[in-house]
């Protein structure tokens, strides 16, 4: 693959991922008060949060919690739902009614229940950047880490910039805190229980000590690692056709992976470019919120 060839392939695939179709309808299903969508920027820990979420809940109704083939199954996103011919508006396995989002507050069904959750933006980037050129059958060093970054804050994420992302989400916990659940992924990795007991009472739902047990091992890096039912075979088959992709394209890096999540990667890993280019989009946006850094950012959750 040529020089810029890598780059513009990700971006023509990655333009395909949703049909117009499917994006609207996840934006218009017949949302309930008592619904609960994971909304975060994507590699945020998304995959992780629903899973906490399913299993709290199914920890609380007395089922199996390991009865799905994909999370997917259980927790459909919203606006890949119609791609994949799930459904958005039936019952679901369990209460509340479940849903994966990457939206921001600007563009989510509204009349919900959110649970958000951030990260470290050098860290999502270094995560995203190992994931989505392989999730769109692009070889390994075809894509450099500046030409990622370049697409990236350019508008190649559906889900915008992580400042207005993360924003959005912060000024819609403050006009509702009641609805809004935001955590720091740095926060599930230091004390996993403490946020299972946060996520737990926002579902207005009580653990015995064993279903919390129960949660944690199911929620944890050991359980969910390398583990298919995580790997997200379900979206990637739906519209690996719609993309591009060729029909012997193998997707080979996992949404939770050996040596995946880890705190402080992106500083250690990015080059100096792209972190300098991450820390000018924070200081535009997140700067004039008065959020010098990540860390005062997590810091205001807790308030």
């Amino acid at each position: 693959m040529g020089p810029g060839e890598g780059i513009e392939l990700m971006k023509a695939r990655n333009a395909r991922m949703h049909s117009a179709e499917s994006v609207a309808h996840g934006r218009q299903f017949n949302i309930r008060s008592d619904d609960i969508m994971c909304c975060t920027y994507p590699k945020c820990g998304t995959t992780w949060c629903t899973q906490i979420l399913h299993q709290i809940r199914c920890a609380h109704a007395g089922i199996d919690g390991e009865a799905f083939d994909e999370i997917t199954e259980v927790v459909p996103w919203d606006v890949l739902a119609l791609d994949c011919g799930l459904d958005l508006d039936g019952e679901q396995v369990a209460k509340p009614r479940l849903y994966k989002s990457h939206e921001s507050a600007t563009t989510v069904r509204r009349g919900g229940r959110y649970v958000v959750v951030v990260r470290d933006p050098t860290d999502v980037f270094n995560s995203f950047y190992e994931f989505l050129p392989a999730y769109l059958g692009i070889e390994r060093g075809a894509i450099t880490p500046e030409e990622f970054a370049d697409a990236i804050f350019a508008g190649a994420s559906h889900s915008g910039g992580f400042g207005e992302h993360y924003l959005s989400w912060f000024d819609a916990r403050a006009e509702n805190p009641e609805n809004v659940l935001m955590l720091a992924y740095e926060d599930m990795k230091s004390d996993l229980g403490a946020v299972v007991d946060r996520i737990a009472a926002f579902m207005r739902i009580e653990l015995d000590a064993a279903s919390r047990a129960l949660v944690l091992e199911r929620s944890s890096f050991a359980y969910m690692r390398n583990n298919p039912k995580f790997d997200d075979h379900l979206v990637r088959g739906k519209v690996a056709k719609q993309i591009g992709l060729p029909p012997d394209s193998n997707f080979t890096v996992g949404k939770v992976r050996d040596g995946g999540g880890v705190v402080g990667d992106g500083a250690r890993k990015q080059p100096l470019a792209v972190r300098e280019a991450i820390q000018a989009k924070w200081s535009a946006q997140m700067v004039p919120r008065g959020f010098a850094s990540y860390d005062d950012f997590r810091a205001a959750l807790h308030l």
